[in-house]
């Protein structure tokens, strides 16, 4: 009677076990997921008692996947199985791919703690899940976009703090807020271009990114923002963004622009010296005065020397004469250009003929004589005559020179 009893345990036992298992099943899209837009997994968990602790789902984290809970993400279903009502647990996971390829999720399991169906007694089991995989594809329309933003609405804001012109030293803030909507915020690049070049120094915080979810569907924003410092002056500007996505309504690329900013620096002052520059200064001002006063002390006096030596030649030459001469004439002083006719007759080496200009200088001179104005006409006539006596002198002057290549 003993084995008796043992075989029907083993015989109706196995079978009570087997259908008290957890009931565990996977819900999977059949048609591939676009970048950045959700697949709605299902993982559905059934027991034929009740659940004393909710089941300990898996995360499905993994890499480039965004894993998102929705609202009421897990909640209580029910189910006929083999004509018996088995109660549990539903988990929605939102899982959005933030690149092209099929993802495989790997080994995945779920934890469930459920009553005995005779004694209600907790039992604890681990049920590995069904494999999932899925496919995340881009519009063939948005294949070329890089950075890969696809949404359903994209804007790019800008803001500015501070002075288009900026001394140096002084700072101005810019500030690019990106919104998009239909998908995470994760999808946003960097929106701030690096400055080039050394008039300004950029100080940029860390990005602000804030997601929300309204009834399923994620939105968001990032805040981009750099403090630029001025260092040196000239013109230079924040470089012009330029941004491409690919609209889900129109499904169409659409192109944002931001204008670039124009900016004016004034280049910086010179920084008073300090101590050591004041005495490097001072000691070059020694050092000159010193060359200054040497050369003043020794040499004015050879300088006065060869000033009054080449005085005396001057007043020693023809050259004195005529200049007397041509004095006298402009001022109308007859007296004063005999002199200097005189004089240069007995200086000149080479003498000219003066008869031109002694002619006209006689007629000057009868007329004052005869206590008559001389003509105008006569003081013009013997400024000619000099003009043409200087240039014979010098011709003659050059003429008598001995040739430079014997």
């Amino acid at each position: 009677m003993r084995y008796v009893a043992l075989f029907v345990w083993i015989f109706w036992g196995i079978p009570t076990l087997a259908q008290v298992a957890p009931n565990v099943t996977v819900q999977v899209p059949d048609d591939a997921t676009t970048v950045g837009q959700p697949a709605i997994i299902r993982v559905k968990v059934l027991v034929p008692t009740f659940m004393p602790s909710p089941p300990v789902f898996p995360s499905l984290e993994r890499e480039n996947l965004l894993v998102r809970l929705p609202e009421r993400a897990s909640g209580p279903v029910s189910e006929a199985i083999e004509g018996e009502t088995w109660s549990g647990v539903q988990r929605s996971y939102r899982v959005y791919p933030l690149t092209a390829g099929i993802f495989d999720l790997g080994a995945q399991q779920v934890v469930v703690t459920y009553a005995d169906p005779d004694t209600h007694a907790p039992i604890q089991t681990t049920v590995d899940l069904p494999r999932i995989t899925f496919e995340a594809t881009v519009p063939d329309a948005a294949r070329g976009l890089d950075p890969l933003i696809i949404a359903t609405g994209f804007d790019v804001t800008q803001e500015i703090d501070g002075e288009r012109t900026l001394n140096s030293g002084d700072a101005i803030t810019r500030r690019l807020t990106a919104r998009i909507s239909g998908t995470t915020p994760m999808l946003i690049p960097q929106l701030m271009p690096d400055l080039q070049g050394t008039l300004l120094r950029s100080y940029p915080k860390e990005p602000k990114l804030t997601e929300t979810e309204h009834r399923g569907v994620l939105s968001g924003q990032r805040v981009d923002e750099v403090t630029y410092l001025a260092q040196n002056g000239g013109d230079t500007q924040l470089p012009a963004v330029s941004i491409q996505w690919f609209n889900l309504t129109s499904n169409a690329v659409e192109t944002i622009e931001i204008d670039a900013i124009d900016l004016t620096l004034v280049p910086p002052k010179a920084p008073p010296p300090d101590a050591a520059d004041i005495a490097r200064y001072l000691g070059w001002i020694a050092v000159l005065a010193g060359i200054f006063w040497t050369l003043y002390r020794f040499g004015k006096p050879r300088l006065n020397t060869w000033k009054s030596r080449r005085r005396q030649t001057y007043l020693a030459s023809p050259k004195h004469a005529l200049d007397q001469i041509k004095a006298g004439l402009q001022a109308h002083d007859l007296k004063t250009v005999y002199t200097g006719l005189e004089e240069w007759k007995s200086k000149a080496d080479w003498p000219a003929d003066s008869a031109e200009l002694e002619t006209a200088l006689t007629q000057i001179g009868a007329a004052i004589y005869a206590q008559k104005k001389p003509n105008k006409a006569d003081w013009n006539a013997a400024g000619l005559a000099l003009d043409r006596m200087r240039h014979s002198s010098e011709k003659a002057h050059t003429a008598a020179l001995p040739p430079l290549n014997p």
